[in-house]
């Protein structure tokens, strides 16, 4: 009789799991859809287009990596709210740009990412920016911080770590600092 009713608890408990995780899926999938159709307008029209009527944010650029055929829009801040629909982008003073995404949806793919490899972003209304990696550590977020103030051409790409961890929000985060690529130019595809 224990046996079976622990069972019984298993079995629900995996079932709420399960639950979730396409819930978190579902909505990551979806986000996407309905956020590359406000891009569309955006690039057609130059104007702020909300994705859906309550938004909270809007797309604002596309980050692709060739070399895992990954294609990601982009949305304004990097609020917990915002990372549900995906990556969020937060620009420094000085032009520090940070990336920061979910290591369970959109960001899943940087467990794949090595030094060297590159990556396209395409901001609103700006011509395309070719990115190469110089770096990929784990952190501890209690004790590093990433510095928004620095100037000039910085991209940092973060996500929670591990990738593999059953609970979300732990103290660690992979971060992956980018430089413009040699040739700083990413208008074709063979480029990047």
């Amino acid at each position: 009789m224990i046996r079976r009713i622990l069972m019984i608890g298993l079995m629900s408990a995996a079932a709420w799991q399960l639950t979730g995780y396409a819930r978190i899926h579902g909505k990551a999938w979806l986000g996407q859809q309905l956020l590359e159709r406000a891009w569309q307008r955006i690039e057609q029209t130059g104007q702020v287009v909300e994705p859906w009527p309550g938004a909270v944010s809007h797309p604002v650029g596309r980050l692709s990596m060739p070399r895992l055929d990954i294609e990601h829009l982009v949305l304004e801040g990097v609020e917990t709210p915002v990372l549900a629909w995906g990556p969020g982008l937060e620009t420094g003073a000085g032009g520090h740009r940070l990336l920061a995404g979910h290591r369970d949806t959109h960001f899943r793919f940087l467990q794949q990412v090595r030094n060297g490899d590159r990556f396209k972003l395409q901001l609103a209304g700006a011509a395309p920016e070719a990115w190469q990696v110089r770096s990929i550590d784990v952190v501890d977020a209690r004790l590093t911080a990433i510095d928004m103030s620095l100037s000039g051409a910085h991209m940092t790409l973060v996500t929670c770590y591990p990738f593999d961890a059953v609970n979300s929000g732990g103290p660690l985060r992979l971060v992956v600092r980018l430089a413009p690529a040699a040739d700083h130019r990413a208008d074709r595809e063979d480029r990047i």
